[in-house]
């Protein structure tokens, strides 16, 4: 990893050392139209960051390096965000928070989103809103905050449309996408899609494990592909200037196969004892398919309010299933276990939303009532080493809230408050459980926001936020397919309530500055929890509501134009993790500094061609009560030219030239164990995209402005 590092740095010198100084960049600034409280550019000559009273806007399309990455990429240099080692997005270190496309939340980013956010290439989003502080108009769920990808902008009378593909290797990663919006009188059409194919090669990874008197070794290898595709249509009409009508319809599946051998030695007293030989194959498909209706009425006396009436259903249906094979060598003896486990999900939600001026005041308020009904499943032959499950999760959501914008003394304020109502009624076949839960939660909010001498502003905010446990984390099956490790859930978990206090400062000049500090605390949280039975070997691991946890963060960001050619940018953060709780009434600490410094450095030549160099340096971080992932650094080198008017696009990118595998490892401590998992996977990847677009628009197409966000469970 040294080595890497220092490669790495002497790349973006020699870079730095052959630039010359020179600046073309010009943009406009996109005018948007705020009730009662005014969004600040932060930074005006290119506003790639517009601030908010709830969080941020980041100007995706204004940025040169969208033109050479995917969405996750691109998210690496976003304030507040990152990517850790095994690509799941962090929103302030935190993996608990929501995802929207165009304000409301989609199914494809509920049940894929690592996949689809990969193969969605980055110049096609027009923003990302990053909201840290949620008003009360969204549900409660989401610990750390809401993060809002914006595909269309304002649309003119006419089409536009774009194609793209993009393709990556040693790992083979194809990606394929268009999207399309179309106005014609009052009609108008919106509509994306993409589809993916992925084909991983073999991989190795090691599992060890150490007691007082025991060992356990365990060597992989492992290897998968699969493909999927999803696409979204969004249909306005306008009956006339009062009433708007929208309709969406959205469609995705995924398919999966995966092959995997495992070889285990288990020493008792460093004697070998147990020595055996598993493969398993398996394969997994998931289809979904969501529909909504909004009804926006307006009102001729007072044209501030606005009432709408909105459904939405959802369905998605996963099913996966194995064959294993596990040879016992020194008992010279062999069992085959065959598992399928097939789910359906389906929600019906209705809801209602008021928004009206009273003097300066902008007032929202509304009602929801979400009906969920989750049913799995699972056969096992024989029934003796697997046993068989059944479950049917039924949970009913009441909600209603109230919101205020006002301003007052050049401040700016937004409070409210979310009232919310949950049942919820589980019954298990195989552990003949039933739960019945029911809780009601109020949830403040506040924001403040202040302007002063045009480049500055700070933030201020308090929110409290929920996040409920989902069916992995409810359902009591217990997985044996690795007969060392036996993990399930807990029926009888309770939801989480996160405090977070946080304040934020930007500086808008030449140098744009963006600095967010924040604490946030929750008790009683859901987290892992493993125990090793030295009587069986074997190590068990579930949840339970017996952990705390806080962050102390700076969070910061950076752009400044060292030339008119030449841009640097700096996101990055650093933090206080302090995560306690107790482990078969022992007391068990896991606390950690971390950091995240993502360096990017951006230099665009005559000609439309544009260079891009990035540096990523990611710390240890926690992954639960008892575990924590090791540190790494990676960079990428990106080149892009643009043709046709800037209608056609090419880019060619390397990431991680310096080195063609990575490490991952994840470290897990108890009383009476510690384990060590590592993953070698490959690391150094080379790819090349392409992009078309095409048409024009002259009038925007209208939208409801209020839709159905289910943001309130997570898994």
């Amino acid at each position: 990893m040294k080595n890497s590092t220092i490669l790495s740095i002497i790349a973006f010198i020699l870079f730095m050392n052959r630039i010359q100084a020179q600046d073309t960049r010009k943009d406009s600034v996109t005018n948007e139209r705020e009730t009662s409280i005014k969004e600040v550019v932060i930074n005006a000559k290119k506003p790639l960051i517009k601030s908010k009273i709830d969080g941020l806007v980041y100007d995706v399309q204004s940025d040169p390096e969208s033109k050479s990455k995917s969405l996750i990429e691109m998210m690496k240099k976003l304030p507040f965000l990152s990517v850790d080692s095994n690509e799941n997005i962090l929103f302030k270190g935190n993996m608990n928070f929501k995802i929207l496309m165009n304000g409301k939340e989609t199914q494809l980013l509920n049940t894929n989103a690592k996949e689809v956010l990969k193969s969605i290439p980055a110049n096609t989003i027009q923003s990302i809103e990053i909201i840290t502080n949620p008003s009360s108009k969204y549900d409660a769920e989401g610990v750390s905050g809401i993060i809002n990808i914006i595909t269309t902008k304002k649309m003119k009378d006419g089409y536009n449309a774009s194609v793209n593909f993009g393709t990556k290797f040693p790992k083979q990663e194809q990606n394929a996408g268009f999207s399309l919006n179309l106005q014609q009188k009052k009609l108008g059409i919106s509509a994306y899609g993409g589809t993916f194919l992925r084909n991983n090669p073999e991989i190795d990874y090691q599992n060890n494990q150490q007691t007082s008197s025991n060992h356990l070794d365990q060597n992989g290898r492992t290897s998968s592909k699969g493909n999927g595709g999803y696409f979204n249509v969004n249909a306005s009409y306008e009956l006339d200037s009062l009433n708007l009508l929208n309709i969406q319809i959205g469609s995705n599946l995924s398919k999966n196969k995966s092959k995997d051998v495992l070889d285990s030695y288990f020493y008792q007293q460093n004697i070998l004892t147990e020595n055996t030989v598993s493969s398993n194959n398996s394969k997994s498909k998931g289809k979904g398919f969501e529909a909504s209706v909004n009804y926006q009425m307006g009102f001729k006396k007072d044209k501030s309010q606005l009432l709408t009436w909105s459904y939405k259903f959802n369905n998605y249906d996963y099913n996966i299933s194995s064959i294993s094979h596990i040879d016992n060598k020194i008992e010279n003896s062999s069992n085959r276990i065959d598992q399928d486990n097939n789910n359906q999900n389906s929600e019906n939600t209705f809801q209602i939303d008021f928004v009206k001026n009273i003097k300066k005041v902008y007032l929202e308020t509304g009602l929801k009532m979400i009906l969920r009904k989750n049913s799995s499943v699972y056969d096992a032959v024989p029934e003796n080493v697997v046993n068989s499950d059944e479950f049917l999760n039924q949970q009913n959501i009441f909600g209603g809230y109230f919101s205020a914008k006002f301003s007052l003394f050049d401040w700016n304020f937004q409070t409210g408050l979310r009232l919310e109502n949950t049942e919820t009624k589980v019954n298990f076949t195989s552990t003949n459980t039933e739960v019945d839960q029911s809780y009601f939660n109020l949830i403040p909010n506040i924001s403040i926001n202040k302007k002063w001498k045009e480049h500055h502003n700070i933030n201020l905010g308090f929110s409290q936020r929920i996040k409920r446990p989902g069916i992995i984390r409810l359902n009591p099956f217990v997985n044996k397919s690795n007969p060392y490790f036996e993990i399930s859930g807990n029926p009888y978990l309770k939801p989480v309530i996160n405090n977070d206090l946080m304040v934020n400062y930007s500086f808008n000049k030449k140098v744009n500055l963006n600095v967010g500090l924040s604490y946030s605390f929750s008790n009683k949280v859901d987290l892992k929890v493993s125990t090793y039975d030295p009587s069986t070997n074997i190590t068990k691991t579930t949840f339970e509501n017996s952990s705390k946890a806080s962050r102390l963060g700076l969070d910061y960001y950076f752009n400044y134009p060292v030339t008119k050619k030449l841009n640097l940018s700096i996101n990055g953060n650093t933090a206080l993790f302090f995560i306690n709780g107790t482990v078969n009434n022992i007391f068990v600490k896991n606390d950690l500094f971390t950091y995240y410094f993502y360096l990017s450095v951006n230099y665009q030549f005559d000609n439309n061609w544009n260079v891009n160099s990035n540096l990523e340096v990611n710390s240890k971080m926690p992954a639960g009560l008892q575990s924590a992932t090791n540190a790494f650094v990676g960079s990428s080198f990106s080149v892009n030219k643009s043709v046709l008017n800037n209608q056609l696009s090419f880019s060619a990118s390397v990431n991680n030239p310096f080195s063609k595998f990575r490490r991952s490892v994840t470290e897990t401590f108890g009383d009476q164990f510690y384990q060590n998992n590592y993953v070698k996977d490959y690391y150094r990847s080379f790819g090349v995209s392409v992009q078309y677009k095409f048409g024009k628009l002259k009038d925007e197409i209208k939208t409801t402005q209020r839709k159905i966000n289910n943001n309130d469970l997570s898994n």
